[in-house]
């Protein structure tokens, strides 16, 4: 049995890409996923699934609300794969959500919502727009396939926003479909059917006219969010590229005597009629207070009080200028002006791009630039908002991850110019919950490798030439005592408070220029660096960008080209390190000294880029893979690591290029993983006069395989080694390989594969099996996995 412990994952960079449903739960796009978050999981919330189906990336999801105070069970996604798919929930586990509907459109659909016709029946109005402008309604009724309801041309105008409606009757016990959309123009039109709900679900079709236009915003329209004040009147508040908001008020008139099936236009005035309805439109308020484009509008939800439906007037703006704000019209004057203001100030983030409310409007999200949530809620004491844990993630491919030796946290790398700590948080239950604790690098290039040479010590490499090192600050360890009380290894004595990195540079500058902390002092400067910090919770998304920086300790130069890759020795002594090559000279392995920081060796066998180096748990033995096809073992014997054996070039079993490779955890073995599908087994104990061959047959695959990883235990009397294989699908393969007086391999036989949406959806970068800890029952294996989906996940995996 596999369980998911742990999820990390960023929000894509658009607005639209995250809701917050009456069932409490939170989904959002992450790359071409779809996250689940439970805000009321333990005490800070927790990620509970991925969803994949979409091939490319998911632009826009919407949960569909049926009539309050019923709980959604389904939600609308939309990808620039060009299909819309409606979701609905699978009984069998919260979280868990099935395909009910996909919708094929061929081309990147950039906008979508969905909104049920009525309310006893499962029977649904879509809406979706592509970026070329191609606007279509369509309808499901009674369960059955998704059909095309109507195509709408709005004149070479490209729609930029939308929303769909239904508007209860005042004098019949059916709605009426109302489509609002933003066009290119700045303004915003209004479209209904002279077909109600019922005769809708009847199969009538009706096409969708232009009623009326909303002028007034003066850029484009980014966002659309309405809500009903009483059951035939609501408010419209659209969001405008032109730093300003407005509110519209429609208000239900007494019937007209009007033609049967023809919707009239009052140009002149802001009426319409459908259905014989009149309807008015007031300009309700013009709300300025954004120095920056406004991304998203969101009404409070209603809620109930005392038994009864209310909807408060609460309108939640996030903008560019990196705040969000809570608007409120005056009880006795009815000026709308803002109550709450929250946000950044500095750093080097481009505003919000989303916003919820709560279900009970206590709380709010938004998330930003760099795919980052941040949520506030209110403090009833203090009557005040203040921030509180929101899930955190990479926001693009995380190419390496590595755990401390003692198991206790996990520090992983990624292509998005920053190194990130993941460590379990104890619940009061006794549960373990995962959460980032620390962002020891916030760097200008992209990373590309790193490896742990200490508990308070690590190496990362990047798309530069220089191998950085960094130490862990005070603050770091009283994060680590949160978690453990195992941090014996930690010299505090000579660790810095913290680090900070200068404008316009790369590296992490130590806070009081590097003088040593000392417990008994009391400095100003430290206390004011760390004094917002609340220790007693996983750190929130502010704390992690400004005061959880690792000070870097040395540089150390003597590659030609970019760091790839890098292995440090299990006792810390040794860090070896090669970069990107396309010659023998620029391929070879640097082995550094930690302790004087000067080369110790120069290790020289491939002729091309050296994609994984491993050392083995005894550090007897080097392991390199490369571009060149071969792999490269080398031993320590008197005092240094020597060539013992390469693969020959024209290699019977690797054709392609060699991703990985793994040690086994007695360090007998060595597994070698290639593009071709093929997975070797070797064993160290092999002739260095003839050419090696693998101990049993490869395991063959039909995709490439990117990532291994050997579990730090064996099973069924040692006989067996568990072997977890990552492919460039993003799937995770779990065996054991079956051996006879451990010399030769019988059999490999599967324990459990993990699909793209139980692991990864792009191409699987690193595995890695958790040390051995004492938290972890006996029989429990804990994995961790990151991919070029951004993602990164740890498994627990049940051995029978």
């Amino acid at each position: 049995m596999i369980k998911t412990n742990y999820i990390s994952a960023a929000c894509n960079q658009l607005s639209h890409a995250a809701d917050w449903g009456r069932n409490n739960l939170i989904c959002y796009a992450s790359n071409h996923a779809i996250v689940i978050y439970d805000t009321k999981v333990n005490k800070f919330g927790s990620i509970l699934s991925t969803l994949h189906e979409h091939h490319d990336r998911v632009n826009a999801v919407h949960w569909i609300r049926p009539e309050f105070p019923e709980l959604e069970t389904e939600f609308i996604s939309a990808s620039s794969d060009g299909t819309a798919i409606v979701w609905k929930a699978n009984n069998q586990a919260k979280g868990s959500f099935t395909v009910a509907n996909t919708i094929k459109i061929n081309e990147p659909v950039n906008m979508c919502d969905a909104v049920y016709i009525n309310s006893n029946l499962p029977d649904l109005l879509i809406c979706t727009s592509t970026v070329s402008g191609d606007f279509k309604i369509w309808l499901r009724i009674d369960k059955h396939e998704i059909q095309a309801f109507c195509t709408i041309d709005f004149f070479s105008k490209l729609p930029t926003t939308a929303r769909l409606a239904m508007v209860p009757r005042k004098f019949k016990d059916s709605a009426i479909p109302l489509l609002i959309v933003g066009l290119e123009d700045s303004t915003v039109v209004l479209l209904s059917t002279e077909m109600n709900s019922r005769e809708i679900i009847q199969g009538q079709i009706g096409q969708f006219v232009r009623v009326q236009t909303l002028e007034g915003h003066e850029d484009w329209v980014t966002s659309i969010d309405y809500i009903f004040i009483d059951p035939q009147n609501l408010f419209i508040a659209t969001g405008s590229q032109d730093n300003s908001i407005r509110v519209w008020k429609i208000i239900t008139c007494e019937p007209e005597i009007c033609p049967n099936h023809e919707i009239f236009q009052y140009p002149k005035q802001q009426t319409f009629v459908v259905c014989h309805v009149k309807y008015e439109i007031i300009l309700e308020s013009i709300l300025h207070g954004h120095d920056a484009w406004i991304y998203e509008v969101h009404w409070h939800p209603p809620i109930e009080i005392n038994g009864t439906y209310s909807q408060p007037t609460k309108l939640l703006s996030c903008s560019l200028d990196k705040t969000a704000v809570i608007w409120e019209p005056n009880n006795a004057t009815g000026i709308w002006s803002e109550t709450v203001r929250v946000g950044e100030v500095g750093g080097n983030s481009l505003g919000f791009f989303g916003c919820k409310f709560s279900p009970d409007g206590k709380n709010f999200l938004t998330h930003g630039y760099h795919g980052s949530f941040h949520m506030w809620k209110y403090d009833e004491d203090s009557q005040n908002w203040k921030p509180r844990t929101a899930p955190t993630g990479h926001c693009n491919s995380v190419v390496d991850l590595c755990w401390d030796a003692k198991g206790r946290f996990l520090i992983t790398a990624s292509t998005d110019q920053t190194t990130r700590i993941h460590a379990p948080w104890m619940q009061e239950n006794g549960e373990e919950s995962w959460f980032e604790i620390g962002r020891p690098q916030i760097h200008g290039y992209d990373m590309s490798c790193l490896a742990i040479l200490t508990p308070c010590m690590f190496a990362s490499g990047a798309e530069e030439k220089v191998v950085r090192i960094f130490t862990a600050p005070i603050i770091f360890m009283k994060f680590l005592e949160q978690i453990t009380d195992d941090v014996n290894d930690f010299d505090v004595s000579v660790m810095i408070e913290g680090a900070s990195v200068p404008a316009l540079g790369l590296t992490n500058k130590a806070i009081l220029d590097m003088e040593p902390y000392n417990v008994n002092a009391h400095n100003k400067k430290s206390e004011n660096y760390c004094k917002d910090i609340n220790y007693k919770e996983p750190p929130l998304e502010e704390n992690l960008v400004e005061s959880t920086l690792w000070p870097e300790l040395q540089k150390l130069y003597g590659h030609g080209y970019e760091i790839f890759s890098m292995a440090a020795r299990h006792d810390g002594k040794l860090l070896a390190t090669a970069s990107k090559s396309t010659l023998p000279e620029h391929a070879a392995i640097i082995l550094w000294n930690t302790k004087t920081w000067s080369q110790e060796q120069q290790l020289s066998s491939h002729q091309l880029t050296v994609t994984q180096l491993a050392f083995s748990p005894d550090d007897m033995y080097l392991l390199s893979v490369s571009r060149d096809r071969r792999w490269s073992l080398f031993h320590y014997k008197n005092l240094k690591y020597e060539l013992l054996i390469t693969s020959p070039k024209q290699d019977k079993l690797h054709t392609r290029i060699i991703w990985c490779c793994a040690w086994t955890q007695d360090s007998k073995y060595f597994a070698t993983g290639s593009r071709d599908g093929k997975i070797g087994f070797w064993s160290t104990n092999m002739n260095i006069d003839l050419q090696p061959t693998p101990v049993t047959h490869p395991i063959v695959n039909q995709n490439s395989v990117t990532a291994l990883a050997f579990a730090p235990t064996r099973v069924q009397d040692k006989l067996a080694y568990i072997l977890a294989i990552g492919y460039e699908t993003g799937c995770i393969e779990i065996g054991k390989i079956q051996l006879a007086n451990n010399k030769d391999a019988l059999s490999w036989v599967q324990i459990a594969f993990l699909n793209s949406s139980q692991a990864h959806h792009l191409t699987l970068r690193r595995l890695a099996f958790r040390p051995i800890h004492k938290s972890q029952p006996k029989n429990v294996i804990q994995l961790a996995s990151c991919g070029s989906d951004s993602i990164v996940k740890i498994h627990s995996i049940l051995l029978n």
